[in-house]
């Protein structure tokens, strides 16, 4: 059995070993992939690339000892201290006619083909107990910080699992986008806590691409060595754009 500390080494060396673009931390939000829909609570939930603080998830999940050195947790005194963290500016609220423009749809993996501008390279690699839940589309805004305009996008696609344990996690297939800047190395999830307070947890992120498809994933529900042995069977390419931002993106789920 392995000490903790040499546990943490080797995750330590693990992490270092897998080439993961730098990103801004603003972008703390970008594709996290949420809590299955029995954990949610308080407000709707919507998964952004930089979200609105009226649609943060609002989850506070219990980790087992083994994996708090992946995970930090933080409180403030409400999300404006909140985005000082993140060292992000929220961009204002789409209008109400694009607020619910377009439903997540559960579908069948042929039908989802029919639904996006990329070809589809379903995860490969994947842990032995991870058991395939469905897959439902993914209603995505674009803000232009430009023009400062919302616009309605083509959809990603988010591919849910199950495990033995009761844990949970997803993969967010996409178009590979330029305009959005390096995806970025952590999320976040935020809950709300007495008197304004907000719990911040700090999770892994990683994402790579295959063609014009990318595919990015939170190690939430499973490890990052796990992750990596997806990436590799999927023969997955770092992604590599340069540090410019032209739009926001903001991936919605939720009524």
């Amino acid at each position: 059995m392995l000490a903790e500390s040499q546990i943490a080494s080797a995750i330590g060396r693990m992490l270092s070993a897998i080439e993961v673009p730098p990103a801004p931390v603003r972008a703390i939000l970008d594709r996290g992939v949420t809590a299955p829909p029995e954990h949610r609570r308080g407000r709707p939930y919507a998964r952004v690339a930089l979200v609105a603080a009226a649609t943060i998830a609002l989850v506070f999940l219990v980790f087992p000892k083994a994996s708090l050195a992946l995970i930090d947790r933080i409180v403030v005194d409400g999300y404006a201290a909140a985005y000082r963290v993140m060292g992000w500016v929220p961009p204002p609220n789409p209008p109400k006619s694009l607020e619910h423009a377009g439903a997540s749809e559960a579908l069948s993996l042929a039908a989802a083909r029919t639904k996006v501008r990329f070809a589809i390279v379903p995860p490969a690699g994947l842990p032995r107990d991870a058991e395939f839940a469905g897959i439902h589309t993914v209603p995505v805004l674009s803000y232009s910080k430009a023009d400062r305009v919302w616009s309605k996008d083509s959809p990603a696609l988010a591919f849910e699992y199950r495990r033995s344990d009761g844990r949970t996690f997803e993969l967010t297939l996409e178009k590979d986008d330029p305009r959005t800047g390096p995806p970025p190395r952590f999320m976040y999830e935020a809950e709300d806590l007495p008197g304004g307070k907000i719990a911040m947890i700090k999770r892994a992120h990683y994402a790579w691409t295959n063609g014009k498809q990318m595919t990015s994933i939170t190690a939430d529900g499973i490890t990052p060595s796990e992750i990596e042995a997806i990436r590799v069977a999927m023969k997955g390419q770092s992604v590599r754009h340069d540090a410019t931002e032209t739009i926001t993106k903001r991936y919605s789920l939720g009524p």
